[in-house]
């Protein structure tokens, strides 16, 4: 199988091994026609089975019109086909034989010619850096040009038009980014929009993620596999010996991307777009969009439109404000005498109540006070008192304002009582027991004059060291209105050929294809049996984990769609649904590109996903810190200095079952001094280390190898001063709960994305993480088991996913593809299919 994963290279090639033997064909001709129809039909089912392999599809096919010729041309045929029901399923199976098979040969030609093309692009692509290396004359690596800068056209040529074309990841930067860059192959160039805010001089990249938006986050694998970065402002960057001016947000983003980062570094040192957005948009205004917020919702669709607009609208109350009646002392109405200003005590004076009769004047009837003598004073005007109103002799239900009046309604001799306040969304702090102040300014005059402790106290402050809830009432009825809207919208969806069915297996039920979405489903599929998600989001649970006030999250709605998903799938009320309103949902909300009804990669989902549910259940304050480790001796002590700070920053059920710690340990080789840096990360993205077969264990241990940091990518020693080689060392600190792991099968070359199609062995009964671990890690439960897995046949733009998984209660294997769910035997998959394994601890 080739980078396009087709093992033949022509139609022709394929039908030599499409077509049954001369002694096969002998022994089918001595069965009946019954037994051979029989063949023919399982032919044909097993080659719906082999959705997303072309080339399997296509040759059972051809197979099973071998069977369906031997049938034909038998001599018993006439007789056979006189029967009604041989006839009419005879002819409806050829029929539909020949229809797919038509359409297949078609899809394949067109493939292979372009396999062809690409091979021969590549062969000259090939030819042409052989000329260029031969003709080249070496020249050392301290005496090369750095090219700092890239123009717009410069880059889009190397995209569009140089062999073999070049991928482009694009940092934007600026502070308005009301306009874009849209390009429509976004693999071929990606932007990542940066929050203005979020970039000081704390940014390294292990943090930068953190402060992405969650649409932007996934987007960051791209960094080490993109030929070109480019760092793009406005306009052109101050410059200073091809380095941005230091103390500039360029300079904290392009130190974030090669001195403080230990993850994911870019194959060539970082550019910086010359003339930036502006010169961008003044040459390719095409590839330029207006990114202000949609309003797609000003008109809802369907009901759990309108009430995702009802509810990006409304303004909840996130915590009770006293009003501080005492903060400006009311003025009286009486005149100041000329002179010098009069000292005003700090008692407020009370106006008298007006006659039931009195009506005071509209304000603007009130003429200007002249200005009086003395420096700088200016008579008070009186302020208009507001006119009794009587009583009314009708029945009308009394609404009683919680707190104190604003007047004493009473005799002075007796004090007021304030009524008890009304049930409130969330308690209201006790401060009954705090004693009460014995000074002047706790006390009010009464209204007759005077002061004691009979008058109307102060009115309390709120307690500000209470917490309120994480969600209130009125957001809670909201996000519940999305989760029915959203159950409902899959009822909607079921035809009456799935009602037909009957209900199905409760947690094994189908997601139908709705057009290259099998990306979306098969990873879906692997989440509903993840130990511990499927607790969380339910509609009873979920709701309490919600963060309305995170400001990076959908405030619950994704949460809410997929908490609904879950429920549904988990009810087993049908065989298959229809997650078409989740995608729609997740594409407005998240990542717009999901819907773009293309095949997408499934890892990207998995990760935009697992953010959002995230940020929509972080219940940590986000208080953000920088870390200053040095690792060593004091690794254990840093780390739990690490761990305490950064669950004050992140703290979720989704990072909490899923999340692992590791760590990156820098040395230099001069003076040795080190830095250490730890991460969190939901997934574990490891290149697989060769082309034809090889472990999961040589992948890991690539992954988590000793490599040296040299020439550009030389560590910038904060004792030596200055870039030196050093070694940098990764390894796992604390494993979760749940380990997914992905294997890195795709990379961007010459414009598309080839495969590697490795068989990666592992062992699914056991796996053991220790010999990843940090040497001073805790090495307390580190046996895992797999229980899912996500599997890709065929090349990235036009395979096919599917999943693999064992019932989170049964323990049951099942095979997912798309709407068909069938029982398997443990794990028994192809080794080079698996591209995201799923293991729980044991």
């Amino acid at each position: 199988m080739d980078s396009s994963g087709l093992k033949y290279t022509s139609i022709e090639h394929l039908l030599q091994s499409a077509k049954l033997s001369e002694q096969q064909v002998r022994q089918y001709e001595q069965k009946s026609l019954d037994t051979v129809f029989m063949s023919m039909k399982k032919m044909q089912t097993a080659s719906e089975k082999a959705r997303g392999d072309l080339e399997e599809q296509y040759r059972l096919l051809m197979l099973a019109g071998d069977l369906a010729n031997i049938i034909t041309k038998s001599p018993r045929f006439a007789k056979w086909v006189n029967d009604a029901a041989n006839n009419s399923l005879f002819k409806a199976h050829f029929k539909q034989i020949v229809e797919d098979g038509g359409k297949l040969q078609s899809v394949l030609k067109m493939k292979y010619e372009s396999a062809q093309v690409r091979r021969d692009k590549q062969e000259r692509a090939a030819a042409h850096e052989a000329e260029k290396r031969a003709a080249a004359t070496p020249v050392p690596a301290t005496m090369r040009s750095i090219r700092s800068t890239i123009t717009p056209r410069e880059l889009i040529r190397k995209v569009e038009n140089e062999e073999p074309k070049k991928s482009a990841l694009i940092f934007d930067l600026r502070q308005n980014q009301s306009d874009a860059i849209f390009y429509n192959r976004s693999e071929m160039i990606t932007v990542i929009q940066l929050p203005y805010d979020a970039i000081d001089s704390s940014l390294t990249f292990a943090n930068l993620r953190n402060r992405l938006a969650v649409n932007q986050r996934a987007l960051l694998a791209r960094l080490s596999g993109s030929d070109f970065v480019v760092l793009m402002d406005d306009d052109s960057p101050e410059l200073h010996s091809h380095s941005p001016a230091p103390k500039t947000k360029m300079s904290f983003l392009f130190k974030a991307l090669t001195m403080y980062n230990t993850v994911e570094r870019p194959r060539e040192r970082p550019m910086f777009m010359d003339g930036g957005f502006k010169l961008w948009k003044a040459q390719y205004p095409m590839y330029t969009r207006n990114e202000q917020p949609q309003t797609a919702r000003s008109f809802p669709s369907d009901g759990l439109d309108k009430v995702i607009s009802e509810y990006h609208s409304f303004s909840g109350v996130s915590e009770i404000r006293y009003p501080d009646l005492m903060a400006s002392p009311i003025r009286g109405s009486s005149e100041m005498p000329p002179g010098p200003p009069i000292a005003i005590s700090k008692q407020p004076i009370i106006p008298p109540r007006p006659a039931a009769a009195q009506i005071p004047p509209e304000p603007s009837q009130i003429a200007p006070e002249p200005k009086v003598g003395g420096v700088g004073v200016f008579q008070t005007p009186a302020i208009p008192q507001r006119p009794m109103i009587p009583p009314s002799t009708s029945t009308v239900t009394q609404f009683e304002r919680p707190g104190p009046p604003i007047f004493s309604p009473g005799p002075a001799s007796k004090p007021f009582i304030p009524p008890p306040p009304p049930p409130m969304a969330f308690p209201i702090p006790d401060r009954t027991s705090k004693p009460i102040p014995d000074s002047p300014d706790s006390l009010i005059p009464r209204q007759n004059g005077g002061i004691d402790g009979g008058g109307v106290k102060r009115p309390p402050l709120l307690d500000r060291a209470t917490k309120p809830a994480m969600i209130s009432k009125e957001y809670e009825v909201q996000i519940l209105s999305i989760y029915d809207q959203m159950t409902m919208a899959i009822e909607r969806s079921i035809d009456e050929r799935t009602r037909s069915r009957g209900s199905g297996n409760p947690g094994a039920v189908g997601l139908y294809n709705m057009g290259n979405t099998c990306f979306m489903s098969a990873t879906l599929q692997c989440l509903f049996q993840t130990p511990g998600l499927s607790d969380v989001f339910t509609k009873k649970t979920f709701i309490t984990k919600v963060n309305t006030h995170s400001r990076l999250g959908s405030k619950g709605i994704i949460s809410a769609g997929f908490a609904s998903l879950s429920d549904t799938i988990w009810n087993g009320t049908y065989t298959a649904i229809r997650p078409s309103r989740f995608l729609q949902l997740f594409a407005e909300e998240v990542y717009k590109a999901l819907n773009d009804g293309r095949q997408h990669d499934a890892s990207e989902f998995q990760i935009f996903l697992l953010d959002a549910l995230h940020e929509d259940t972080n219940q940590a304050a986000r208080i953000g810190f920088e870390q200053n480790y040095r690792g060593g001796q004091a690794i254990r002590e840093e780390a739990a200095d690490f761990l305490k700070k950064h669950y004050m920053f992140t703290a979720s059920p989704v990072n909490r079952i899923l999340g692992s710690i590791s760590v990156s340990e820098v040395r230099c080789l001069t003076c040795h001094e080190s830095s250490a840096t730890f991460e969190e990360n939901t997934i574990v993205s490891v290149e697989i280390v060769s082309t034809s077969s090889c472990s999961l264990d040589n992948c890991l241990q690539s992954h988590f190898s000793t490599t040296k940091l040299d020439g550009d990518s030389c560590w910038n020693c904060p004792k030596c001063k200055q870039p030196r080689p050093s070694t940098r060392t990764s390894k796992l600190w604390q494993p979760p709960t749940v380990l997914i792991i992905h294997l890195k099968r795709f990379s961007m070359f010459n414009g598309d994305f080839e495969k590697n199609t490795a068989q990666v062995s592992f062992n699914p009964e056991s796996f053991n993480i220790s010999p990843y671990l940090h040497e001073a890690a805790s090495r307390e439960r580190t046996n895992y088991k797999l229980y899912a897995a996500t599997l890709h046949n065929g090349r990235l733009n036009s395979g096919h996913y599917t999943a693999v998984a064992s019932h989170l209660k049964s323990e049951r294997w099942h095979r997912y593809d798309d709407e068909t769910v069938t029982p398997c035997e443990k794990y028994q998959v192809n080794q080079s299919l698996a591209y995201i394994l799923f293991y729980k601890r044991c």
